[in-house]
Order: C-alpha cells, then structure tokens, then sequence
C-alpha cells in the first residue's frame, strides 16, 4: 500500500542528506514531491536521478517569502528540513544563521498557514545543551550552548505559537546524529581521515565526548510515522536510539570494520568546537509510545551499510 499516493509534499531542504533520503522514500510512496533547496548545502547529485522519476525540484532560498508560499501553494505536507545546521558556524556568523533558521523557519509557517498543510519541523537535540539527566526526555528543560541550538528552539516556540493560534498541525522532532551514505559529521570525517591515511587517526577534542548515532533509515520512517499519525500534531519528538557511543569508541568500530590494523589514534584534546556537547543520549521513549516508532538499525549494523555503499 502506498500511503502517500498522490499526496502534495514539499521537502525544504530536500537536496541534503536526510531530504535527500526522504524525497526518494516519498516517491516510492507514491507522493507527488517538491525539494525546495537553494543547494547552501544541498548537493544536486544527491537528487539527479530522482527528477527522471518524477520530483519536482525547485532551487530557491527559505528566506525568499514569495518563492516559498508559490512552491507549497496546494500542498498537504511540508517536512521542513531547512537549515543552517554547523554549529561552529553559527558561534561566528549568528546573524545569518538565525536569517535562515529562524526567519526561514517563519516563512515556511506562514506558507504552511495558507496552504493549510501540516508541517514536520527539524529541531535538534542541540536545545537540551549539556543535560544533567541522561537519556534525556522532552520534558527536560532546555538550555542551548550554541545559536545553532539557540535558533532552533526559537523555531520550535514559532511552531508552537503558530499551531496554538492559527490551528495549524505541527509535529517537532528533536534529531539526534544522523548517519548513513552521503552524510557528514564525526563518521564522515573519520572515514575521510582514514581513506587518505590509514595508519592513523586524529579525533577533535578528548575522544569522550559521545553520540546517539540514529541510522538515516530509521530516521526518514519517524518523518512518514508522524506526517500521517493523527496524534502527533502538537508534539516534539526526540529521534535517537536510546544508546550513546564516545567518538573515541567510534573510531575503533570503524577501523575494525575496515580491516585496518595498528592505526594510531591521536587526540587534539580539549573542547573539538565552541558550542559542542559532551553527551547525547535520547529518551525515545515518546516516539515508541505514540508513533509506535523503534529504530532497526544497530551503530555497527549502519556503519557497515555506509561503509559497503562507499558514499562517504
């Protein structure tokens, strides 16, 4: 069965990493889709050969109002993704990340508001900053480190004053790290790294800062869960597997998998980056319970599904 046949949906931000994997899911699902992505970070090739299989790709800005409300005009669903999401990045340039964080954020809830279409919001788990209760459930108070985290939870109070006040349907998801073919962060880096020299390997910082490293699989199955789930408007969702890994741990998984023997791990030691987390580690048990949500794919099961497609 195809739940989103002949759905209208927009994906901001469908050209990156997680949109990317959505758009194809939808296509498959029968939906008629949208990638709206101005390609900051997009890459094209991440979605050339879904235009010969019908996505309709529009290369325009979040921060552009009026190309935004004429992209989503009849659609039903819009997975905002969207974003500026680097986090050294945001601590130097504040000013433009929250242009396209937050004001972009607005512009794809006014659009939402007369479309009249539900929309699925990428927050992050950066808005907890560095919790004290680990796994860390929605109801933690939040407390950012960075503007990245900053920005999104100003997103998030956008989304729920607009669902509060103009009746729309809203669902927030809180992402944890993401992982899978063509994506970025530690895992990407650490592959790279060793591609280029495999008897060593530098890691940022002290090696114990740890991650609830999701799968992109599991992560693109909560979106179509609560983009349909008649309980999901209103909620905030934390996505992650409930286990957290130190990079320093990371590391050693992925050399192993390799096959790579007496490489030399190195630490810079230190905080890697202004604003970075210690720990990540998500209570899902919201997402279990109303979504009916349970990620399949173990960190070591995942890294050799990445490792075997070579997209990295």
């Amino acid at each position: 069965m195809k739940t989103f046949n002949d759905k209208e949906v927009v994906v901001t931000g469908g050209a990156g990493f997680i949109g990317s994997n959505l758009c194809r899911t939808l296509l498959e699902q029968g939906a008629k889709v949208t990638a709206y992505d101005n390609l900051y970070s997009g890459k094209m090739h991440f979605i050339k050969d879904l235009i010969d299989k019908g996505l309709n790709f529009v290369q325009e800005d979040i921060r552009d109002p009026v190309a935004l409300e004429k992209a989503t005009k009849n659609c039903e669903v819009i997975f905002h993704l969207a974003a500026q999401t680097s986090v050294p990045f945001s601590m130097e340039n504040p000013q433009e990340d929250c242009e396209i964080n937050v004001v972009g954020t607005v512009n794809v809830l006014e659009a939402a508001k007369k479309a009249g279409a539900r929309v699925l919001f990428a927050s992050s788990c950066a808005v907890y900053g560095n919790p004290e209760q680990r796994p860390t459930p929605e109801t933690y108070p939040t407390k950012p480190i960075a503007f990245y985290g900053l920005t999104k939870l100003l997103g998030e109070n956008y989304c729920r004053f607009y669902q509060e006040h103009y009746g729309l349907e809203i669902v927030m998801f809180r992402i944890f790290n993401v992982y899978g073919p063509d994506c970025h962060g530690a895992i990407y880096d650490f592959l790279n790294k060793l591609r280029k020299t495999p008897d060593k390997l530098e890691i940022l910082g002290t090696g114990k800062q740890s991650r609830d490293f999701v799968y992109i699989s599991d992560m693109v199955n909560i979106l179509l869960k609560a983009a349909i789930s008649p309980a999901a408007p209103g909620q905030v969702f934390n996505v992650g597997t409930g286990t957290t890994t130190s990079v320093a741990e990371l590391g050693k998984m992925i050399i192993e998998i390799l096959g790579l023997e007496n490489v030399k791990i190195s630490f810079t030691g230190g905080q890697a980056w202004e604003g970075d987390m210690d720990i990540t580690l998500a209570d899902n048990r919201k997402a279990v319970n109303t979504l009916q949500w349970k990620p399949q794919v173990s960190l070591k099961e995942g890294l050799k599904k990445l490792i075997s497609s070579g997209k990295y």
